[in-house]
């Protein structure tokens, strides 16, 4: 069985190249796994600095695990940073633990494979992908969305694809610090002490100012609403002394009565009205149809005995003729 490759003696460029070849994959893991850039280039930097003082008492073949392990244990990357960001197709990430989300992360932006990706965490495959299916996209009934899994890894490559100059600077920076074993500070450095007590000591005048300014406001509320309370309502001529904090009661109100006008006459009352159903003629009066019909009895009862009809049909009379003969 051939031993382990022994690195302590291998050249600078072969570590060189290797950081060269994670420091883009690292930063966008970083940055995506807090939320943050800059937080995440703070904990690149310090995974490159333990990884070169790691790297050469290790094969090279276990170099990208121990690489991946570092970031993925760095202390600004196990919470999420309190302004943290996911924009657009990126937002599923924000979703998963940190352990989760560093699952996921290891494959889309570190290029692990699975079981490398176990290894980087400290999992073993079933656990590894327990973590990768709780990361994963779900749609709104709670099943895997392969679609949103696409788009979040076309999101991640394009980040990968298209970091910003300025970024790749900061990271060839970055690297040749590491390689160095210098420590540079991943993000501008504070203000100086002296500074921040001189900007201090130039507000504290404003301070007391507005102080002041509050004070005679509240003083000026306080006048005006001892302006407008009533005053106090004396203790009344004879009253008893009342124990100290305790007003006595004022006497009773007087109460004055008027008396009511006399009541006017009505002018109807509901006595002498007459009911209508006492009328003798109430049922006639009620229907207008059968009061019209009683006014023509007479006409309806001689036209129902046959006048009408004898009036429409002629009665031949046999001496009708004689009389006109004799009339001529």
């Amino acid at each position: 069985m051939m031993a382990p490759q022994d690195t302590v003696g291998s050249p600078p460029a072969a570590l060189a190249a290797f950081l060269r070849g994670c420091e883009r994959r690292g930063a966008v893991f970083a940055e995506l796994q807090c939320g943050d850039p800059d937080r995440g280039d703070v904990a690149l930097a310090a995974a490159l600095r333990a990884f070169r003082g790691n790297a050469a008492a290790l094969p090279m073949a276990d170099w990208p695990v121990r690489f991946w392990s570092l970031l993925s244990a760095a202390p600004p990357l196990r919470t999420a940073a309190p302004d943290a960001r996911w924009p657009g197709a990126l937002s599923a990430l924000a979703a998963p633990a940190p352990l989760d989300r560093a699952a996921l992360l290891l494959r889309l932006a570190g290029g692990l494979q699975e079981a490398d990706a176990a290894d980087a965490l400290g999992l073993d495959g079933a656990a590894y992908r327990d973590a990768l299916a709780r990361a994963c996209p779900r749609d709104a009934l709670g099943h895997p969305d392969a679609a949103a899994w696409r788009a979040v890894a076309e999101a991640i490559q394009t980040q990968l694809r298209e970091l910003p100059p300025d970024r790749l600077a900061k990271l060839a920076r970055l690297r040749e610090d590491a390689l160095a074993g210098t420590r540079v500070p991943a993000v501008a450095p504070a203000k100086a002490p002296e500074t921040r007590t001189v900007d201090a000591r130039r507000r504290w005048p404003w301070i007391l100012l507005a102080g002041i300014l509050l004070l005679a406001a509240a003083g000026a509320a306080l006048w005006w609403w001892q302006g407008q309370a009533p005053p106090p309502a004396s203790t009344p001529t004879g009253a008893p002394a009342a124990e100290e904090g305790v007003w006595a009661l004022p006497p009773d109100p007087v109460i004055t009565s008027a008396p009511l006008p006399a009541a006017e006459v009505p002018a109807l009352r509901a006595d002498n009205m007459i009911v209508a159903e006492a009328h003798g003629d109430f049922a006639l009066l009620a229907d207008a149809d059968d009061e019209a019909h009683a006014r023509e009895a007479d006409f309806l009862a001689w036209y129902v005995a046959g006048a009408g009809a004898t009036s429409a049909t002629a009665v031949p009379n046999p001496d009708a003729g004689a009389a006109t003969d004799a009339a001529r």
